[in-house]
């Protein structure tokens, strides 16, 4: 039996010894030079693989492929056994703690309109789009082990059942912690053909996690009027609302100058909308010649007009 130089954690049981050897999956070679396991000079295998592990190595690149639920129940009653070895074999079982891990899924628009419309968001870049964020977003899985991946662009291909009826794209982000087996290198490795997903998996149920939500989402499947008061926060809107910030101010110095009142009455310029969402917050007044709605619906349509076009 080949040794690892070290690199063995713990001492396994002899029945669980028997099922794996001592380099995992040591018939690939790939995965043998993750274990620091000395490679034959004339390539063969490092080691060859046990029965049960050409059965899990099945089952994992089954599991890359379709996600069937035969192989999901299979992780899940496996979980600690799994976990086990990944103190033997780290650099091939042991999910990268700490990291972020995302999952590309649906959600329901009830679910999300709700926490959009109490503003519960903020608006940032992941994964090179703008997109809304959540702080808690309720997830609920439809089966206990679920393909999650460490690459936000990837999540982002994976819609789940997204309709764009009554629900949408949605992706979930969470610290990979105890839930989660295999390691993104090892998944990388047995999905080399049906490419590189950076995925590990988690087993566990439903929770309240971060979410992140593109912003076409909002811009082309609901039908908010002028949508909420967002549309200014994105960066390749703030040119269209670049007109409607003049012409408040415009309006706002006729009528300074059209109804003389003291200097604590009079309608200060701004310099952006979120100045006269305040104003109107304020006061609920401005400018008479100024229709808040009306010059901010036409500002979006302009700016989501632009979006079919492209």
């Amino acid at each position: 039996m080949i040794k690892l130089r070290g690199i063995l954690k713990e001492k396994l049981t002899p029945d669980l010894q028997k099922k794996v050897g001592s380099v995992l999956f040591g018939s690939l070679n790939t995965i043998a030079k993750l274990q620091k396991a000395k490679i034959p000079v004339d390539g063969s295998e490092a080691e060859i693989n046990t029965a049960w592990e050409n059965d899990l190595y099945t089952k994992i690149e089954q599991w890359i492929n379709v996600s069937e639920v035969g192989t999901a129940k299979f992780f899940a009653k496996n979980k600690e056994l799994l976990q086990t070895l990944a103190k033997e074999f780290p650099s091939v079982l042991q999910p990268p703690i700490g990291k972020l891990a995302y999952r590309g899924t649906s959600i329901k628009i009830d679910s999300l309109k709700n926490a959009f419309i109490k503003k519960q968001y903020e608006i940032v870049k992941v994964g090179g789009r703008e997109v809304f964020h959540f702080k808690n977003l309720g997830y609920i899985p439809n089966r206990k082990s679920q393909s999650w991946t460490i690459d936000p662009k990837v999540a982002f291909r994976f819609e789940g059942r997204a309709n764009n009826e009554d629900s949408v794209h949605v992706v979930y982000a969470i610290r990979v912690n105890k839930d989660f087996i295999f390691s993104p290198e090892l998944m990388n490795i047995i999905s080399i053909d049906a490419g590189q997903e950076s995925e590990t998996v988690r087993i566990g149920g439903e929770g309240i996690f971060e979410a992140f939500v593109d912003s076409s989402v909002f811009l082309n499947t609901w039908k908010f009027e002028p949508k909420a008061f967002f549309t200014h926060k994105l960066s390749k809107a703030k040119p269209f609302f670049k007109p409607m910030i003049d012409k408040y101010n415009k309006a706002a110095a006729k009528d300074n100058k059209r109804f003389p009142v003291s200097e604590r009455e009079r309608i200060s310029p701004v310099s952006s909308i979120e100045d006269i969402i305040t104003a109107y917050d304020n006061t609920d007044d401005g400018p008479i010649d100024f229709n808040f709605r009306k010059e901010y619906g036409k500002s979006t349509r302009q700016f989501i007009n632009l979006i079919k076009n492209k």
